[in-house]
């Protein structure tokens, strides 16, 4: 009896790993469990037929998900997954695992060295064919432990903690199979063995909010949905016997309305979807537009009736915002469809007023107005969009005005151009008359020539060429006298330079006065009695050398100062420290 329980419970763990690849793997009912004990070691052989795509690293993930959410007698074992083709006898991909540490030995590291797949292998294995209408049922996969070997008296437990449980269990078959029949006690679940179904309906009604958070795409929504609609349908199974069979039912009519909520958020996404189609046509017209009207109506209606304090309610409210988007462009579609053909009729009437603009037109001021116009026709016409029935003659007449609006732009811009060269000559006039007032004839010549060329830049065809040629004139002779003035300017500014560089010394040698009748200098009272001092040094002394030097000094400044008076072209009159004209040249 312990290993007849024994088997029932691993062919009760296969049949909950398939349901979980079938909930999970977008293809999962093509795939089998089959499952072993060996030598304390767990072995899970999943089948599929040649052709089907399989997500090697997915299915032992769920495979893997689904070991630790089963009963605690499987918790104890380290195990192997293997993935395999039917009719090949050899996996072609495994996954090891250990659900709880313990201690290891020699006989557990010799199971893998032992192992073989006919333990999983019966003489009715089903072909590649006979899976993919009809993957392995109950009966098929019970065979899988037709290899196992009995219990031997002094052999030790396959589980650890399991020992107690089995004995148990073994007593409670015995009784069970005296009243109600061994046979129909030992296939039923929930009544000898662990109810596994309801374990897995009461963790995702429980985590329900929680999974729901997780979702981020409708398609793990369906994803969770499936595992819903297996764990409501496997509650099902529960026989009206079993203690579980109330809260069974309980959590049936919990899961059932959890997924008509869900339902409600594809039936909302399907009307959606349709609608969005539905805009991609080329054409329209109104009975289109209505008809997209009512699908997203249809699609709006049943996420409204999601409230708050339901886990869908974030999910519903992001698909609330874009289909109610969605719903108000269309609304407004349809009222601007009637627009249209009053836009239509609107921009014929102002290109009317913007040709009788064109023809008037005599200011800046004036081909403003007339490039306004025009714009506002134009503006009036591109937004009628390609599905509109206005679009046709939309386009026409926009290619007829968008011309006309291009010249009213060009000549306004040539106008505008044409007023703020002729403004900036009349100002820069204004300014080179203060510079000239300040004598500053850098900034006079530079201010006439600035006027000169923007009066020279106005358009011949402007509204403000004849005025601009009345400056023309007047600014070039005042540029002529400007530069004249700031040649001589230039002239004393270096004069002036040479006389410092020239009258300095450790003792000052002259000052001077630069002025409209030439250059004066006049010899510093120190530096006339510094010459005087040195002719008596001489003469005490009888040293001609001194009196050499203090002449060789005052023939160097003559010939310095005549120099400066001949490069600035002007009179110079050099006066002693008593005020007496000592030298004086003139102009020839």
């Amino acid at each position: 009896m312990t290993v007849a329980i024994e088997q029932d419970n691993l062919q009760l763990l296969a049949n909950n790993l398939q349901e979980h690849l079938r909930a999970d793997v977008p293809s999962g009912e093509f795939f089998s469990v089959r499952c072993a004990v060996k030598n304390h070691q767990m072995m899970i052989l999943t089948q599929h037929p040649q052709g089907v795509a399989v997500d090697t690293k997915n299915i032992f993930t769920v495979i893997e998900e689904g070991l630790r959410n089963n009963p605690r007698e499987y918790q104890q074992e380290k195990a192997e997954i293997f993935l395999r083709v039917l009719g090949v006898k050899l996996p072609y991909a495994k996954h090891s695992l250990i659900l709880e540490k313990h201690h290891s030995d020699k006989n557990q590291e010799q199971a893998l060295v032992n192992f073989s797949f006919s333990d999983f292998e019966d003489s009715s294995t089903p072909d590649s064919s006979a899976l993919t209408t009809n993957p392995i049922n109950e009966d098929e996969s019970s065979n899988c432990l037709s290899k196992i070997p009995p219990l031997q008296a002094d052999s030790k437990p396959k589980f650890a903690s399991f020992n107690i449980k089995l004995i148990v269990l073994s007593l409670v078959g015995v009784i069970v199979s005296a009243t109600l029949g061994g046979a129909y006690v030992a296939t039923r679940p929930c009544l000898i063995t662990k109810c596994q179904e309801l374990q897995t309906a009461r963790y995702l009604n429980n985590s329900y909010g929680k999974l729901i958070r997780k979702v981020s795409s409708d398609q793990e929504l369906a994803r969770l949905q499936r595992k819903i609609d297996v764990a409501s349908k496997n509650l099902e199974k529960i026989p009206s016997l079993s203690v579980y069979s109330q809260e069974s039912q309980q959590l049936s009519l919990s899961l059932s309305a959890k997924s008509e909520k869900i339902q409600q958020i594809f039936t909302a996404s399907q009307a959606a979807r349709i609608a969005g189609q539905t805009s991609l046509t080329s054409s329209i017209n109104l009975e289109k537009l209505q008809d997209r009207q009512r699908l997203w109506r249809q699609a709006i209606a049943p996420l409204e009736t999601i409230n708050r304090n339901s886990g869908l309610y974030p999910l519903a409210q992001k698909k609330l915002t874009s289909y109610r988007a969605n719903l108000l462009a269309v609304n407004q579609q349809l009222r601007m469809e009637d627009r249209w053909l009053k836009k239509l009729t609107s921009a014929k009437a102002v290109s009317i007023v913007a040709q009788k603009r064109e023809t008037t037109a005599k200011s800046l001021k004036d081909w403003q107005k007339v490039e306004s116009t025009w714009q506002v026709t134009v503006n009036a016409l591109t937004p009628i969009p390609v599905k509109s029935s206005a679009y046709s003659d939309a386009q026409k007449l926009i290619s007829e005005y968008k011309p006309r609006l291009l010249a009213a732009k060009q000549r306004t811009r040539k106008e505008f151009m044409a007023a703020k060269t002729y403004k900036q000559a009349v100002n820069a006039v204004n300014i080179a008359k203060g510079y000239e007032r300040q004598n500053n004839w850098q900034a006079a010549v530079t201010n006439w020539q600035t006027a000169l060329h923007s009066a020279k830049r106005v358009a011949s065809n402007s509204l403000y060429n004849i005025e601009a040629q009345k400056l023309i004139e007047p600014a070039s002779n005042s540029l002529s006298q400007a530069q004249e003035k700031l040649e001589v300017y230039r002239r004393i500014q270096k004069t002036r330079s040479d006389l410092n560089r020239t009258c300095s010394g450790e003792i000052r040698i002259c000052t001077y006065i630069i002025n409209n009748q030439g250059v004066s200098v006049r010899i510093t009272p120190d530096y006339e009695q510094s010459l005087q001092e040195s002719l008596i040094e001489a003469s005490t002394q009888g040293d001609p050398n001194i009196i050499t030097g203090v002449n060789n000094h005052l023939q160097i400044l003559q010939q310095a100062l005549e120099a400066i008076s001949e490069n600035a072209d002007v009179p110079l009159i050099v006066y002693d420290a008593q005020a007496n004209v000592i030298y004086e040249r003139t102009l020839n």
